[in-house]
């Protein structure tokens, strides 16, 4: 592994190198190149679907035995998308996803989640509550994007059944891949049956292989980045039209609100403190489809 030490002292004496002498032959520069390694990169598969399902959990979520929480905190970079004309970046969000959950029994885990975003502008990376549209080049106001109406799902081997459904399993897209020594997770969330049809998720995650062989971890630490295709929002005062907007993140898996970063968690804590725990009331709504 390298360390900062080698770092620095290899760039010093290749630096010295240059300096003391110019007539320096290309072959020794290379020689300062890194070994060439080809990259280890397969698809992983599972015979069981079940095995399959429990790996997904522990890479997402929290292979728990009865109920659990995690936390995930991320930026993203959001795009307009206009019909006939090139994307435009818009701001950027720094946000957490709190997602709880409890087992069903069976591999079968009902789920809800909250997420809260805080505005920054793309120039000077501070908070705020307004931006300039790139398309009508007016200055809307940004509200705190918050999503707290998720009625939620019921995850298991055969699928995701939202709640607000009949109870019929969505398509899953997951393929696991072998990438050196990571393991990484594709996936494809599709949105609620009653939400715009404007909607997908796709989101890759990673963890190192060794963890991920340790079966005692049910709770990866993971790093993610991943792509969301949504409508237009009514503060941006869009034209008549076609077009959409389009998210960028990416983030990693925390174990608790303390690990948010000081900057956010002073302001959730002054402004959104009740989002700092699981809403475990979401729970009290009935499923309306037998499990």
């Amino acid at each position: 592994m390298a360390t900062r030490r080698n770092f620095v002292a290899s760039t010093a004496l290749a630096a010295g190198a240059l300096v003391g002498s110019k007539g320096a032959s290309s072959q020794s520069l290379t020689s300062l190149s890194p070994p060439v390694s080809q990259v280890d990169s397969e698809f992983l598969t599972f015979d069981d679907p079940v095995e399959e399902f429990r790996a997904h959990m522990r890479i997402e979520r929290d292979l728990v035995e009865d109920q659990g929480s995690t936390i995930t905190w991320y930026n993203w970079m959001v795009f307009v998308i206009p019909g006939g004309r090139r994307p435009e970046p818009l701001l950027r969000y720094e946000g957490i996803e709190y997602s709880y959950f409890r087992h069903l029994g069976n591999n079968n885990y009902r789920i809800h989640a909250h997420n809260l975003s805080f505005a920054r502008d793309l120039k000077t990376n501070k908070y705020t509550d307004t931006v300039i549209n790139p398309i009508t080049g007016e200055r809307v106001e940004v509200p705190v994007s918050l999503l707290l109406t998720d009625p939620g799902t019921i995850a298991s081997p055969i699928g995701f059944r939202n709640i607000s459904g009949d109870g019929t399993p969505q398509d899953v897209y997951r393929q696991f891949r072998i990438e050196d020594n990571l393991i990484k997770l594709d996936s494809v969330r599709s949105a609620p049956p009653d939400w715009p049809a404007t909607h997908i998720e796709n989101s890759c995650q990673w963890v190192d292989i060794d963890l991920f062989a340790n079966e005692t971890i049910t709770s990866l630490p993971v790093h993610f980045c991943g792509h969301y295709a949504y409508e237009y929002q009514e503060w941006l005062k869009m034209p008549e039209g076609n077009g959409h907007l389009s998210g960028f993140w990416d983030g990693k898996k925390i174990n608790s609100p303390a690990e948010i970063p000081r900057e956010m968690l002073d302001r959730l804590e002054r402004e959104y403190p009740e989002l700092l725990v699981p809403r475990w009331d979401d729970f009290d709504r009935p499923v309306p489809f037998e499990i």
